[in-house]
């Protein structure tokens, strides 16, 4: 078991980072309770371990004097349905409590809507809620960001906890404390930020994970790549091949992509800065994902041929960087965006309508070269279009 150090904000909130054990032994672990469990060989005893931390808040969950979670004690599971199909029995016996509610969320963009949120809402109010019941997500980015909005509504704050079942929820989602669902004026118009009390990270959830869902937290990890270490793109390759595949690459990958992403969050938790360098590529991706309609192409697909498109603006306005590294999984990927070629003016407008511009500008996150991005106001529809229609080609 691995303990990174704990995202802290300011002092409101505090999010412990626990990593690489058996889920039973990463949830006992956020209730102090020894396990005895190593299971990486590559425990960290170097890190703060405090439990009387502002962020490990233990009025939150109810114990026996053993230390077990007492059986009456409400908890309310939000689990992917695929992710429960495949571990409900492990589920069970991490979650055994007579009150333990699940809510299954159906895989897939198209969930992450208001009428879903609605429903955990209800169902949450349906049975045993106090202000201390621990809300799991339990799932990917959808099942994430549903829960974590929830959360962050119910009884104005239930305490949060994100369990990711894929990469890119493991190195990406469930990390700095964004929630949020899509509306039709676009992709996560509708949110808040609401940060978890832990992260628990069990990779055996991946060993069901399709090749495709790796390959959209590669995106992630290429994006990392791309605005803070160069040596991630090489990283990024290796782990989308299946025959090159480790877990100790795995777990390097995962360990490095916390710690960028939360550092960047520490110094600037609700994007009001250098946080914005983390939505390189998704201007572009979040526009396809609308006019997709959420159906085809998914969050990280999207981001991949979003770098492209960023990367292309970029060397345009002078800066040298390639796309090699994107280029050369095109084949992995296998995207096939021939269906939106005639749809470039009406992406271009759907990147006018994303939530981080400013004025009348677009603010496309650019890197001028590896691990340099920069944010960069944009008003040239007709560079925009150039970026589009290269992407297109570049990928057919």
């Amino acid at each position: 078991m691995l303990q990174l150090p704990s995202l802290k904000i300011a002092d409101t909130c505090e999010t412990r980072f626990i990593l690489f054990d058996d889920l039973k032994n990463l949830w006992m672990e956020t209730r102090g309770v020894n396990t005895g469990s190593d299971r990486s060989g590559d425990h960290d005893s170097s890190v703060n371990r405090d439990k009387s931390s502002a962020g490990i808040r233990e009025k939150h969950l109810e114990f026996t004097g053993d230390g077990n979670m007492a059986e009456d004690a409400p908890v309310l599971l939000i689990v992917d349905a695929n992710v429960r199909n495949s571990h409900g029995e492990m589920l069970k016996q991490v979650f055994p409590g007579k009150s333990t509610r699940y809510f299954e969320v159906p895989p897939g963009e198209e969930s992450k809507n208001v009428a879903t949120w609605n429903r955990i809402i209800d169902f949450a109010f349906s049975g045993p809620l106090r202000r201390n019941t621990p809300l799991v997500a339990v799932g990917g980015g959808v099942t994430g960001d549903l829960a974590g909005f929830a959360a962050s509504g119910l009884m104005r704050g239930l305490p949060l906890y994100h369990v990711p079942t894929t990469l890119l929820a493991m190195v990406d989602s469930a990390i700095g404390g964004k929630t949020g669902i899509n509306h039709a004026f676009g992709k996560n118009t509708i949110g808040a930020f609401y940060h978890p009390e832990a992260v628990l990270f069990d990779t055996a959830f991946l060993n069901t994970l399709p090749q495709r869902e790796w390959l959209c937290g590669i995106s992630e990890v290429l994006k990392y790549g791309y605005i803070a270490d160069p040596r991630l793109l090489d990283q990024a390759t290796a782990l989308a091949d299946p025959a090159s595949r480790s877990q100790t690459l795995l777990e390097g990958v995962i360990k490095q992509s916390v710690q960028i992403k939360s550092k960047v969050v520490a110094d600037d938790a609700r994007e009001s800065g250098k946080r914005a360098w983390l939505n390189f590529g998704h201007t572009f991706a979040h526009a396809l994902e609308t006019q997709d309609n959420y159906c085809n192409i998914n969050h990280g697909e999207a981001v991949y041929a979003g770098m492209i498109a960023a990367l292309f603006v970029s060397r345009k306005l002078g800066y040298n960087v390639s796309d090699e590294p994107l280029m050369a999984l095109k084949d992995s990927y296998q995207l096939d965006l021939g269906g939106y070629t005639s749809a470039v003016d009406r992406l271009v407008t759907l990147m006018t309508q994303d939530k981080k511009n400013r004025d009348n500008s677009i603010r496309l996150v650019l890197v001028k070269d590896h691990g340099r991005p920069c944010v960069h106001p944009v008003n040239n529809r007709n560079l925009l279009r150039e970026a589009w229609q290269y992407t297109f080609r570049a990928l057919s």
